[in-house]
């Protein structure tokens, strides 16, 4: 099934240290293999300075000059994330963060699974994901409570985990999904978690899976490593990313 175009969304910080490698890798391994759309790109004001801040609008635009950049005044993740997806046009749709490396060429076979009209989302293994692919197959979920009249019942049912690491995924899902995003909280926690209804309810008849590599994971993240020599934390207050330090 080839695909014509994508567009691409990018949610940044003020970490140009981090998008450089990010949109190196990326460049190399998949925007080379593609036609591009359009490409979207979210700056949130947080980490960096101002001088960053232009330094990573300037990276954007090194491989997009044509980008639509949005710089909100305040941080967001949900905001980004729902602003991103909602601007899309294309078929297909990938999601992109400042801090991941992509290691393994993406061509035309990783939209293999989209064959399969219940997979909306083909997210990229990474050693974050704790999955063994081998084992376990790709097929990304995990199991929650049955429940009656509000009470969980001894039984569980598998549910499917979409992610916004990065990830391929179909535009008109991404668009519907990102409709139903309370920009209150963490956009890939209220697919699952039980605090936003109506999202688990639309995306419940689709399917997710992961592409996996035999040469190792597809993706790492760099951010880690940047956090812990900063000492910086990601926790979830309320259904909301907060970092501390």
């Amino acid at each position: 099934m080839p695909v014509e175009r994508i567009d691409i969304c990018l949610v940044s910080t003020r970490r140009p240290d981090l998008l450089k490698p990010t949109l190196e890798s990326f460049q190399q391994r998949l925007f080379n293999n593609f036609a591009i759309g359009k490409f979207y790109a979210n700056v949130d004001p947080i980490f960096g300075d101002a001088e960053d801040h232009r330094a990573v609008v300037a990276l954007i635009r090194q491989y997009f000059p044509d980008a639509d950049i949005h710089e909100p005044e305040t941080p967001g993740f949900c905001q980004a994330v729902k602003r991103n997806w909602s601007a899309t046009s294309a078929d297909y749709v990938l999601h992109l963060e400042d801090d991941w490396r992509l290691n393994v060429n993406i061509d035309q076979s990783a939209f293999a699974d989209f064959s399969d009209m219940r997979v909306a989302q083909v997210a990229f293994h990474s050693e974050e994901k704790n999955w063994d692919v081998q084992r376990r197959g790709k097929l990304h979920y995990r199991r929650k409570n049955l429940k009656l009249f509000g009470f969980n019942l001894p039984l569980k049912h598998k549910v499917p985990v979409f992610t916004t690491s990065p990830s391929l995924l179909r535009g008109d899902f991404a668009r519907h999904a990102a409709s139903l995003f309370d920009t209150r909280l963490d956009p890939e926690k209220q697919f699952y978690n039980g605090i936003n209804d109506g999202l688990e309810r639309y995306v419940a008849p689709f399917l997710s899976t992961l592409l996996s590599s035999s040469n190792g994971f597809v993706v790492t993240d760099l951010g880690r490593d940047w956090r812990e020599q900063r000492g910086i934390k990601k926790s979830i207050e309320n259904g909301a990313s907060v970092w501390v330090s």
